[in-house]
């Protein structure tokens, strides 16, 4: 038979959805705080089982308080998802600034000017990522100081997690678009040269379905409290 403590701790580590290092952390600050409960109450005279059952019970209820912590969690790994679309799109919008100044648009195009619906496309992609670049960098900052002044909804992280898989989905149909339509013999460059996005496309989209997750409704958890022990205010 396992310790009260144990089985505490390991119940509310299975209610726990993020990432897993922070995860780890809260559950040790959990154990921590009832092991020194435990002991205050094994030196006024409990036996070891008496005192981490009370301790236990006066921590409160499995699922109140994770979720509390997993409040902590979807608001981290909301963070983490926007700043790496802010990375993904600043090293896009920085590499195809350097082609531009280096002339590489030109040689891409073997130097046949382009037709007006291929520049049309092109502006439509440059102007689409930029407004998700800003929007992403002002998700990040809300995220990182905005827990401290006010309640961010689950809601909300979520709409970085569809921010991310929209900006995926829509960037790698008008790369490909631009890749196969210029007017002379690029196109395969481009296709081997988009495999950089392809990978760091995959990781924004891992990234965006753990941050869904982290944030998903849990139906299973009563209403939050702020939970015990210091890891709330992570």
């Amino acid at each position: 038979m396992t310790a009260p403590i144990d089985d505490y701790v390991s119940a509310v580590g299975d209610r726990l959805r993020g990432s897993v290092r922070l995860r780890a952390d809260m559950l040790a600050e959990i154990r921590d705080a009832l092991v020194d409960a435990a002991e205050g109450y094994r030196h006024a005279g409990l036996t070891e089982p008496e005192a981490q059952r009370l301790a236990v019970r006066e921590f409160g209820t499995a699922d109140r308080i994770a979720a509390g912590l997993q409040d902590v969690l979807a608001v981290a790994q909301g963070r983490r998802t926007a700043l790496l679309l802010v990375g993904v799109l600043g090293a896009q919008y920085g590499a195809s600034e350097l082609l531009g100044r280096i002339g590489g648009w030109q040689q891409f195009w073997d130097g046949v000017e382009p037709g007006a619906a291929y520049l049309w496309l092109a502006r439509v992609t440059d102007t689409f990522a930029g407004l998700a670049l800003g929007t992403a960098l002002v998700a990040a900052i809300l995220l990182r100081w905005g827990p401290r002044h006010f309640d961010v909804r689950p809601a909300a992280i979520r709409v970085t997690a569809v921010l991310a898989s929209v900006v995926v989905g829509v960037t790698m149909v008008c790369g490909v678009l631009l890749a196969v339509l210029p007017p002379g013999d690029g196109g395969a460059q481009a296709l081997v040269g988009g495999m950089g996005w392809a990978v760091s496309s995959g990781l924004l989209l891992g990234s965006a379905r753990h941050c869904w997750r982290a944030a998903a409704e849990r139906p299973d958890f009563r209403p939050a409290a702020q939970p015990a022990g210091s890891c709330a205010g992570r």
